[in-house]
């Protein structure tokens, strides 16, 4: 299976090393073009893989990820759309760039997919969105396609109208955990811990959460509920919480991030 890369930026290389760390195909079979000369001699100093033009990647490639700045893909699809193949898969990463504009830049002759990576590509966890062009996709080359995906991490089949939300909660999700186990270590500084045990404590502790979270058929509310004994030290801090509309701010967050998405889209 040959995977050729329009753009080698960092999400192209969080696929990359995904791709190569899972064994879903060796280095020799991934090409890669690139704007940048730099870029790509560190690509292939790093990982192997062969460096590329158009033409060859076009040419030779199973299936061809669209890699590129969104402002560049109008540019970069101008270049593409006469030396890419009758029905070949293009798989997009580039955000906002929705299949129908694909189609429009490419041309209607091909199968598009659309990808929107999640952020933890370099643990290969967390989930990545995959929205199909309808139709166009038998079984096979629906497996090639969820073959990237699962290199990366998890994969949600999703359909594309739903992707600035996915965006909004999963991408900006990570950076927001770290802003509340950054308050959590602060508070255990306040009250007396060590910063590094504080942050021993916290990491363990957001770890091990998830773990139970993703694990349990329980409600969260119910896991709480479990936690919290009558007159106890977790119910004196939820009440805190609660007085500071933690939830609301929470949800503001969330939405004002879906907006911001839009916005771009």
């Amino acid at each position: 299976m040959i995977i050729g890369f329009i753009g080698g930026g960092n999400m192209a290389e969080g696929i990359i090393k995904g791709l190569l760390k899972s064994g879903a195909t060796g280095s020799g079979d991934i090409y890669v073009n690139d704007v940048s000369e730099s870029r790509t001699d560190y690509l292939r100093k790093t990982y192997g893989i062969k460096i590329a033009d158009k033409d060859r990647i076009s040419a030779e490639s199973n299936l061809i990820v669209l890699a590129v700045r969104p402002q560049d893909a109008a540019k970069v699809s101008e270049e593409l759309k006469d030396i890419t193949k009758k029905g070949q898969i293009i798989v997009s990463i580039c955000a906002g760039i929705k299949i129908p504009t694909l189609k429009s830049l490419l041309g209607e002759d091909k199968k598009y997919a659309r990808i929107m990576p999640n952020t933890m590509t370099e643990l290969r966890r967390g989930y990545s969105a995959l929205a199909f062009d309808a139709g166009r996709f038998d079984e096979e080359e629906q497996e090639l396609v969820k073959t990237i995906m699962n290199a990366i991490g998890k994969t949600l089949l999703l359909d594309e109208s739903q992707f600035d939300a996915f965006t909004a909660l999963s991408c900006a999700g990570p950076e927001w955990f770290i802003l509340f186990a950054t308050a959590l270590v602060d508070g255990g500084v306040k009250i007396g811990l060590s910063r590094e045990v504080s942050r021993a404590i916290v990491y363990e502790n957001m770890e091990a959460t998830g773990r139970l979270l993703s694990e349990s058929d329980k409600h969260p509310y119910e896991i709480t509920d479990d936690m919290n004994t009558p007159g106890g030290i977790g119910i004196a801090g939820y009440h805190s919480f609660q007085n500071s509309g933690l939830n609301g701010a929470v949800m503001d967050a969330v939405y004002a991030a879906y907006k911001r998405t839009t916005e771009l889209g």
